[in-house]
């Protein structure tokens, strides 16, 4: 609801420029926001009065689509400054219509339209609540690789050569030869195995890494108003209350 002009839903450009004249640019009227939009005065004028007969301005940044966009508005009745007598003279022809036909109560859900001799309109809104979406970023996830230092052992068995020495008691036999002037030894390899260790890398494991969609409910309420009828009498008048169809479709899902 802005100061001035009224129940308002914009966005963009028209949405600026109705803030401010809320705030006391432009006179805080309408006109002076049409007209800050680059719409002449004369037209200005005509839209504002439109618009507070209940009305609805529907304004289009087309650029390069424009004839698809003026063809979208007439495809639902809609009309502009230029061509306002030709939708007067439609509104007077089904007004005229509306007054010959057979009374009856025709009724849907937000409104009861009564078109019997001397009967007047009157029509019941209700606020209802439009949910809309919009993807925003919740947060960031980084996976990245860190190197660990750890100490392993691991039991190797290795062989290694020995010296056997044997000495058994002589039977006292003869020796072959004589006695050696000379020192005599005997010299015997001994073998052992060494290890070496050597560091291979090897694959452990595969992470694969990816995005889904995973679709959760969220619970989404708001106040809402609702217009209703109340009935006030003075004096000694009988009103009578005619079902409408709306009543009965509810009456039946109760």
């Amino acid at each position: 609801m802005l100061p001035a002009i009224g129940p308002v839903i914009a966005g963009g450009t028209l949405a600026a420029i109705l803030a401010s004249a809320a705030g006391g640019a432009a006179a805080g009227t309408l006109i002076g926001s049409l007209i800050g939009l680059g719409i002449p005065e004369e037209e200005a004028t005509y839209y504002e009065s439109e618009f507070k007969t209940g009305r609805t301005i529907v304004t289009v940044k087309c650029e390069n689509r424009c004839d698809e966009a003026w063809a979208i508005i007439r495809r639902f009745n809609g009309y502009d400054w230029k061509n306002r007598d030709l939708v007067s003279t439609s509104a007077h022809t089904e007004a005229l219509h509306a007054n010959v036909a057979k009374p009856e109560t025709v009724a849907n859900e937000d409104r009861v339209c009564h078109t019997a001799e001397g009967g007047q309109k009157m029509q019941l809104k209700e606020e209802q609540l439009r949910v809309q979406k919009t993807p925003v970023e919740a947060g960031e996830v980084r996976v990245r690789k860190e190197v660990h230092t750890e100490h392993k052992t691991i039991d190797v068995p290795v062989q290694r050569e020995e010296v056997v020495i044997e000495r058994r008691a002589a039977t006292g036999a003869a020796p072959t030869g004589d006695i050696c002037a000379t020192n005599q030894e005997v010299r015997i390899p001994v073998r052992e195995e060494q290890v070496h260790v050597e560091k291979t890398p090897v694959v452990k494991e595969e992470v694969s890494i990816g995005k889904r969609k995973v679709t959760d409910t969220e619970h989404v309420s708001g106040t809402v108003r609702k217009e209703e009828v109340k009935i006030e009498k003075e004096g000694d008048v009988k009103v009578r209350h005619d079902a409408s169809t709306t009543d009965k479709n509810r009456s039946k899902k109760k």
